[in-house]
């Protein structure tokens, strides 16, 4: 499913970022290193758990967890974007949930086209 897998590879990427970039982020936002490093790390965890669902369970279950975990996640990353007191930082984080959303948005669209394909 091509939804998941690009889910995958986006936080493969983006915690891979997020960790990587931590000294610099934790500048920017009022929290501190180790928790933004745990964070990007938890996401590349995620990214190996994406894979491992697209490829071991049932589609429309692991489209169901993940989509779920996405919506989450945005709350998550949007209620983040209240923390981050310059605007860009506020822009950045606020479009990262945009992205997560997206995410969350094509499993809705895959599970609805699974559900019409097997109907």
């Amino acid at each position: 499913m091509l939804s998941l897998r690009l889910d995958a590879l986006y936080c493969l990427v983006m915690g891979a970022v997020v960790a990587l970039t931590a000294p610099t982020t934790a500048s920017a936002v009022p929290l501190p290193l180790p928790l933004i490093v745990a964070a990007g790390a938890a996401v590349v965890g995620w990214a190996g758990a994406v894979e491992w669902m697209r490829v071991k369970l049932p589609q429309p279950r692991a489209l169901r967890i993940v989509l779920t975990a996405n919506i989450a996640a945005t709350l998550l990353v949007a209620a983040l974007a209240v923390a981050a007191v310059p605007v860009l930082s506020v822009l950045v984080i606020l479009s990262v949930a945009v992205d997560i959303a997206l995410f969350a948005a094509s499993q809705a669209v895959a599970l609805t086209q699974l559900r019409t394909t097997t109907a």
